[in-house]
C-alpha cells in the first residue's frame, strides 16, 4: 500500500471465468478507472482450488473445523498463524472489492492465501492470491480483486498453513446504469467501554444492505471507563492510545466485539475517521497532538480497515462510490485538513471542498449522499448558527463561511436531492438545511452506537426560545443508541433510525423513527416514530412489527444450514477415507 508502505497489500486483477478463458479479462486501464489509486498486478488463479466447504452465512457459520482445513489447497507459499480478528471487505465498486484479514503470528514476515468464490459453499472459485504481510503492517492482509460481476454477493476465506478464517460475504455495487434500489447503512461513535455494539449485529442481520459507512469515532483513545462508564463490567484491559502500538491494540480490542466482527464479515464497508481515532477535538490547538501521534493514529486506521491508499496522497480518505442510477456516496474527511483553532478557518480544506462541489454538480445519481462525520445543520441561538452563540463550534457551526459556500453552491447550481448522512454528535436528528429561508438539502443524523448522548443539549433544546430559533430541526432524540439506514430508489429516499439496549449483549433492536423523502422535495418528512418536529411532538406511528412468519422462516433456514454443514463435512470425510483406502490398495498391489 503506497500510503503506509503496507507489505500486506496485493492488488488483484483476474479473468472472472478462470484460467485459459479470456472472455472475462479486462485491461489494466479498466481496473484503474474502477479504483483510480491502485496499480494493477497479476495474480495466481485456479478454477476450483477450494473443493468443498459448506454451510450458510445466514446461520453465522465459521468454516474453521479440521475437516474443512484438510480440504483446502496446498499451503505452499503461506505461513503459520491464526485468524483471530475476523475478516472484512470494503471499497466496493461494480467490478472490484478490497478484502482484509490479519494473521496472529510471532514471525516477523508471513503470508496467507485469499480464496474468493461465487457461492457460500466456496466451490465456484473465481480468484486466489497469496498475500505477504509483516510486523511492519501489524500482520494485516489486503487484496483488491477485480473482474467481478455487478450487484452480486461473493464469499471468501483466508488460509494460513495452520488455520482457516471464518467465511466472509461481500457484495459488489450495482452497475452505474442499474435501476436497482440501494441501501446504505451508517453509524458512528462506538465507545467500547460504554456498552455492547448491538446495533452492528442488527445491521449485520439486515440482508438488503449494500454498504455500511462508518462515519467517525471507530475507536476512542481513552482508557477503559474514563468516558462512557464501565458498560462491559470490571476487569477490561483497555489503556489509553497515544502511539502506534496502543492505537493498534485499541483496534484489536474493538474488533473483538462480536457485533462489529459480524458486521464486517457480512457486509462491505467504507470508513472515515473523526477525532477520537487520534484524540478528542485534536484540531482545536489546545494543544494539538504531535505529528508523530497523529500519523500513528492514521496509520493504524489504514492497517485495520479494508481500504487501499491513493498513490501520492498518503492518508487521503475522501472519495465517491457510485451505486447504480439512484445513489452516489461522497465520503468526506473533516479532521485531517482542518485549520488549527477553535473555531478554525476551514474544515474540509480547499482541495476537498472543491472536489465535493464538482462531484455534486457532475453527479447524475438520483440521490447525492454525503458521508458527513460532523453535524452540518446549525444548532444554537441563531437560525443560521453564525451571528450569535452556537452550542458546538467543533461541528460545521464553527465553520459558517465554508458551510454557506457549500449550501450556496448546491442552491445556485440547482443540485437537487443532496442528503447529508451524519455521525459524531451522539443524537438522532432530521434537519432541513436552509438557505435564504428555503430548504436546499437535508440531513439525517444516525445516533451513536454506544457513546453517551448530550443531556445538557437535551435540556437546552427543551427551552421554547431555542426551539423557536431552530425550527429546521424536524426530529430530535438525544437518549437512544443505534444506527441508521438510507434506502434510495427512483421515487424516494427512505431513512430508518434503529435503536436498542446497549447494556445487554445481543439485545434486539427496533425502529425508532422513519422518514420518506420524495425525489425533488429537499425537505424532511417523517412517517413513523415520535420525536421533536419544530418543538412539537411528531405524529405517533408505530413501526410495523417483524413478521412472525419471517422469524419462523429464518429459524428453518438456520436449522437447514446446520444440517447441510454436517452433511458436507460427513461427505468430505467419507471421500477422504475412500481415497486413503484406494491408496492403501494400490500400495498393496505394487508390493
Amino acid at each position: 500500500m503506497d500510503g503506509v508502505r503496507d507489505t500486506g497489500t496485493q492488488n488483484v486483477h483476474h479473468p472472472f471465468v478462470g484460467v485459459g478463458d479470456t472472455r472475462g479479462t479486462r485491461s489494466p486501464a479498466a481496473c484503474t478507472r474502477d479504483h483510480p489509486h491502485e496499480a494493477v498486478t497479476r495474480s495466481s488463479i485456479t478454477r476450483r482450488e477450494l473443493v468443498v466447504a459448506g454451510g450458510s452465512l445466514a446461520a453465522g457459520l465459521a468454516l474453521t473445523t479440521p475437516a474443512h482445513a484438510r480440504l483446502l489447497p496446498t499451503t505452499r507459499g503461506v505461513g503459520r498463524g491464526q485468524f483471530l480478528d475476523g475478516v472484512a471487505s470494503g471499497e466496493p465498486s461494480s467490478e472490484a472489492v478490497t478484502f482484509w484479514g490479519r494473521l496472529t503470528t510471532s514471525a516477523p514476515r508471513s503470508a496467507a492465501r485469499l480464496v474468493v468464490a461465487e457461492d457460500a459453499g466456496l466451490t465456484r472459485t473465481v480468484a486466489t492470491v497469496v498475500v505477504p504481510t509483516s510486523a511492519g503492517a501489524d500482520h494485516t492482509l489486503k487484496a483488491r480483486v477485480g473482474g467481478l460481476k455487478p450487484s452480486q454477493h461473493y464469499f471468501y476465506v483466508w488460509q494460513s498453513s495452520t488455520d482457516v478464517s471464518p467465511v466472509g460475504r461481500t457484495k459488489t455495487a450495482p452497475a452505474p446504469d442499474s435501476d436497482t434500489p440501494v441501501a446504505v447503512a451508517y453509524s458512528s461513535c462506538q465507545n467500547y467501554s460504554a456498552g455492547f455494539f448491538n446495533g452492528h449485529r442488527d445491521a449485520a442481520a439486515t440482508d438488503d444492505i449494500d454498504i455500511c459507512a462508518f462515519l467517525g469515532d471507530y475507536t476512542y483513545e481513552y482508557p477503559y471507563a474514563e468516558y462512557g462508564g464501565a458498560g462491559r463490567g470490571p476487569g477490561v484491559v483497555d489503556p489509553a492510545s497515544t502511539d502506534l502500538e496502543t492505537y493498534r491494540g485499541k483496534l484489536r480490542l474493538y474488533r473483538s466485539d462480536s457485533g462489529l466482527r459480524e458486521l464486517h464479515r457480512l457486509h462491505p464497508v467504507v470508513h472515515v475517521w473523526d477525532d477520537h481515532e487520534v484524540a478528542d477535538n485534536y484540531t482545536d490547538g489546545a494543544p494539538s497532538p504531535s505529528d508523530l501521534q497523529r500519523n500513528a493514529g492514521y496509520r493504524a486506521s489504514f492497517e485495520w480497515l479494508p481500504r487501499l491508499a491513493f498513490q501520492n496522497d498518503r492518508f487521503r480518505l475522501y472519495r465517491s462510490l457510485r451505486y447504480g442510477r439512484h445513489a452516489e456516496l461522497f465520503t468526506t474527511d473533516q479532521r485531517q485538513y482542518r485549520s488549527t483553532g477553535d473555531p478554525g478557518t476551514t474544515m474540509l480544506g480547499r482541495p476537498q471542498l472543491d472536489w465535493l462541489k464538482r462531484g455534486l454538480q457532475a453527479s447524475n445519481a438520483t440521490f447525492k449522499l454525503v458521508g458527513n462525520p460532523d453535524m452540518i445543520a446549525p444548532l444554537g441561538l441563531s437560525p443560521l448558527g453564525a451571528t450569535l452563540a452556537t452550542i458546538n463550534s467543533d461541528q460545521w457551526d464553527g465553520y459558517p463561511q465554508e458551510r454557506a459556500e457549500l449550501l450556496r453552491h448546491i442552491a445556485d447550481r440547482g443540485i437537487s436531492d443532496v442528503v447529508f448522512l451524519t455521525g459524531d454528535i451522539h443524537l438522532y436528528m432530521a434537519n432541513d438545511l436552509l438557505l435564504d429561508g428555503r430548504s436546499v438539502a437535508t440531513e439525517y443524523i444516525g445516533g451513536s452506537i454506544t457513546s453517551p448522548g448530550l443531556p445538557e443539549l437535551v435540556s437546552a433544546l427543551g427551552t421554547p426560545a431555542i426551539q423557536a430559533l431552530n425550527t429546521h430541526i424536524r426530529y430530535f432524540n438525544g437518549i437512544d443508541h443505534g444506527w441508521a439506514v438510507a434506502r434510495a430508489s427512483k421515487d424516494d429516499l427512505k431513512v430508518e433510525f434503529r435503536t436498542g439496549d446497549i447494556t445487554t449483549k445481543d439485545a434486539p433492536s427496533r425502529t425508532l423513527a422513519a422518514f420518506t423523502q420524495p425525489v425533488g422535495r429537499n425537505a424532511v418528512m417523517q412517517t413513523a416514530g415520535v420525536g421533536t418536529i419544530g418543538g412539537r411532538a411528531a405524529p405517533a406511528a408505530k413501526a410495523a412489527p417483524r413478521s412472525a412468519a419471517l422469524s419462523k422462516r429464518r429459524r428453518r433456514v438456520s436449522t437447514a444450514a446446520d444440517r447441510d454443514l454436517e452433511r458436507r463435512i460427513g461427505l468430505a470425510e467419507s471421500a477422504a477415507r475412500r481415497r486413503r483406502g484406494r491408496r492403501s490398495a494400490a500400495k498393496g498391489k505394487a508390493a
